[in-house]
């Protein structure tokens, strides 16, 4: 986050700084898991790198979210959560599932997840996102995978950013 708390800075700073996060870029560190995979390992540092995209959205969206609207600490744990989130920035005005690639948010946490607790086994929640995932199975293709989520997630996140602009 920033190193100054949001109380502190002005409403000219605040929208420059969120205008400044619209060139983050979220797949930087899963780029680099990717390209040390090599060739053996393509699957498992595809898989990895969904794991690092999560987390790098995760924390930028949070960082934008708790800047633009002042959040408090307690907050800004919260925004995490899907309901929070719908329920926090539907008070300030903002209808979150209205906004390009909610969904994809949803989708990329629950593979994150699935990924980090469940040994890349295909949930109920993600049987047929996509067409070569089926509920109980192993998640497979990865890096096809990958390749969706990455670009709409990067659509979210500029939407977000939109959004939290426009208020």
């Amino acid at each position: 986050m920033t190193d100054q708390s949001p109380e502190s800075l002005s409403d000219i700073e605040i929208v420059d700084i969120l205008q400044s996060m619209k060139n983050d870029e979220l797949n930087t560190e899963a780029k680099e898991i990717i390209r040390n995979g090599g060739k053996a390992g393509r699957q498992e540092a595809h898989k990895q790198a969904l794991v690092s995209l999560h987390t790098a959205f995760e924390e930028r969206f949070v960082e934008a979210v708790t800047l633009a609207l002042g959040l408090n600490e307690g907050q800004a744990k919260k925004i995490r959560y899907k309901k929070d989130r719908i329920r926090i920035l539907k008070v300030r005005g903002i209808d979150y599932l209205a906004i390009d690639g909610a969904e994809t948010a949803q989708v990329l946490s629950q593979v994150a997840q699935a990924i980090s607790r469940e040994d890349a086994i295909v949930t109920h929640d993600l049987h047929n996102i996509f067409p070569f995932w089926k509920e109980g199975w192993p998640m497979v293709q990865f890096d096809n995978a990958y390749k969706i989520l990455e670009d709409d997630i990067n659509i979210h996140y500029q939407a977000v950013l939109d959004a939290l602009l426009s208020k």
